[in-house]
């Protein structure tokens, strides 16, 4: 199976739902990124022995640990790096 002409590759559609395959190819990513995605909270539904995720999950799962990465940066600066942006 191949990758419609109008499938851009390294972006998910979040009205798409891709066989993880497919969702690796079309990120480029492999099979430990997928794991440690879904260890991190990524939703991968199962059917009949195949893996699936929705493009909406993804982007999801996305957003919410850039959230948090967001946070723990700002838990990992000192006070000074805080408010001047790391600038003496």
């Amino acid at each position: 199976m191949t990758a419609p002409d109008n499938m851009v590759t390294g972006m998910i559609r979040p009205d798409e739902l891709y066989t993880l395959s497919a969702f690796k190819k079309q990120l480029g990513i492999s099979d430990a990124t997928v794991r440690s995605a879904r260890r991190a909270g990524l939703r991968v539904r199962y059917r009949h022995r195949q893996g699936f995720i929705y493009g909406k999950d993804w982007i999801d799962y996305l957003l919410s640990s850039d959230d948090e990465h967001q946070d723990e940066s700002s838990h990992d600066a000192s006070p000074v790096e805080r408010t001047t942006g790391g600038r003496s």
